[in-house]
């Protein structure tokens, strides 16, 4: 039989959610606008003169890294949403693929686990 985790010990980890998940929504609001920004705008050159074609090339490469942190946060988002919905559900804290406790210290560590350490791992 499974051990219920405490009501204090599952707001501990509620609040920790909640608050990543809140700094992953002010960070992709952030980058989002920053990516939306035409390359004119972000370099602060108005002027009709284009760029040269290495600045252009940086600007795409730093628009393409800032695409691909905006999927992991997105991505980060989606398992916090999920683990806030599981502790709603009573089902947060256990493995999903052994449905074995998630061990505490993992779980402090990252609260949006979905496995235990065992089933990460193999």
């Amino acid at each position: 039989m499974l051990k219920k985790m405490k009501k204090s010990e599952l707001k501990m980890f509620e609040k920790k959610l909640i608050k990543e998940r809140d700094k992953i929504i002010r960070e992709l609001e952030y980058e989002g606008e920053q990516i939306s920004k035409t390359q004119l705008e972000s370099s602060g050159d108005l002027s009709a003169y284009s760029n040269h074609m290495a600045d252009q090339g940086t600007e795409t490469e730093r628009r393409e890294v800032t695409s691909q942190i905006l999927s992991t946060q997105r991505e980060a988002l989606f398992e916090i949403d999920l683990a806030l919905q599981k502790i709603n559900q009573g089902k947060y804290g256990t493995c999903e693929r052994c449905s074995n406790p998630i061990g505490k210290r993992r779980l402090k560590f990252l609260p949006q686990a979905r496995t235990c350490i065992k089933c990460s791992t193999g």
